[in-house]
């Protein structure tokens, strides 16, 4: 039965994957590390102190620590964002729809929760969510299912009653370890090769509503 429904944030909520990397390129500029589509394909749904942890080990990367980097790197992420900052009407409607019919709303994000709580206020969604978990509220990350357990726990729900909406590859996996249901969003990162171990694969929100989202359970 579904009792709760857990967003992701980038790239579902809010569509900031490119600006995310477009700010990390601007920052690494100096330090001669570019990514390309297909580099960032490998780091999508990790958290960013995962990511500093990688680029040490790939790159040699090692001159920036997690608070600054987020700051610095979140500074000029949402300025480049900042005319496309809205919510999407299909996420609104679905929100709305779920709240009405007493569907717990959450969201589990990789991100900082600084950059979270800013983002979603910008969106002025904040509130409407029971639960924020960020990656400051768990030890292990994406893959592991540790932020949407977390989710679950919290509101005292069974994982078998929680659906996730998420947009990466490393994402479906730990929603699916944390044996929940889980929607995967089609975008320019991964084929639907890479997202077929979701339970549904969508090109965007106006594909769905509560009616169709129950069928999955």
């Amino acid at each position: 039965m579904l009792k709760v429904i857990i967003f992701d944030m980038d790239g579902v909520l809010v569509n900031s994957t490119k600006y995310i990397w477009e700010s990390f390129n601007i920052l690494l500029k100096d330090s001669g590390i570019q990514f390309s589509n297909k580099e960032i394909k490998k780091y999508l749904g990790l958290s960013l102190k995962d990511k500093l942890r990688l680029w040490k080990r790939d790159y040699g990367i090692n001159e920036f620590n997690l608070e600054d980097f987020s700051r610095k790197a979140g500074e000029i992420e949402l300025n480049l964002m900042k005319k496309d900052l809205k919510l999407n009407e299909n996420i609104n409607s679905l929100i709305k729809e779920a709240k009405s019919k007493g569907i717990k709303l959450a969201v589990a994000t990789s991100s900082l929760r600084w950059r979270a709580e800013k983002i979603l206020d910008l969106l002025k969604i904040k509130e409407k969510f029971d639960i924020i978990i960020t990656a400051e509220d768990v030890i292990n990350h994406k893959p592991s299912p540790d932020i949407f357990l977390k989710v679950a726990n919290k509101l005292n729900e069974n994982p078998k009653n929680c659906l996730v909406f998420e947009d990466a590859k490393n994402g479906i996996e730990a929603a699916k370890k944390g044996n929940m249901k889980v929607v995967a969003i089609k975008t320019e990162y991964y084929s639907e090769e890479d997202l077929k171990n979701a339970d549904l694969i969508i090109n965007d929100f106006s594909e769905v509503n509560i009616q169709k989202l129950k069928i999955l359970f």
